[in-house]
């Protein structure tokens, strides 16, 4: 006598499987492309997002300074206080890669001079 299998069947795991996929694929998408596609996704399902949200989600404007520890012979950079063996690093903003700058336009040579060169020139 034959018994059938208990519990999920194969379908039902592979489709989970697939949305699992799907939704890691997202991630990965959006981690490359420095986009939180759940988190837009999640804005537009909810509408505005509340004040005290907001808040948290936007950076501090006075951040405490960056420190440089080091912590069982390694070295840490920490925004918390280290103790006596801390440095604080001091951040400067750039701008990033920048185009170069175009080189000076060449001083064009005198008439002069040139007449000059071409006189040594001929014999």
């Amino acid at each position: 006598m034959r018994r059938r299998q208990s519990g999920l069947s194969l379908v039902a795991v592979a489709v989970v499987m697939a949305a699992l996929a799907a939704l890691a694929m997202a991630a990965l998408f959006s981690m490359r492309h420095e986009r939180n596609l759940f988190a837009e996704g999640w804005r537009k399902v909810t509408g505005p997002a509340a004040p005290a949200v907001a808040a948290i989600a936007a950076p501090a404007s006075s951040a405490s300074p960056l420190r440089k520890c080091t912590i069982d012979g390694k070295t840490v950079v920490s925004n918390t206080e280290c103790g006596q063996r801390g440095k604080v690093i001091a951040i400067h903003d750039s701008r990033g890669i920048e185009a170069p700058k175009a080189p000076p336009a060449p001083a064009e040579p005198q008439q002069g001079l040139r007449e000059k060169m071409l006189e040594r020139a001929m014999p």
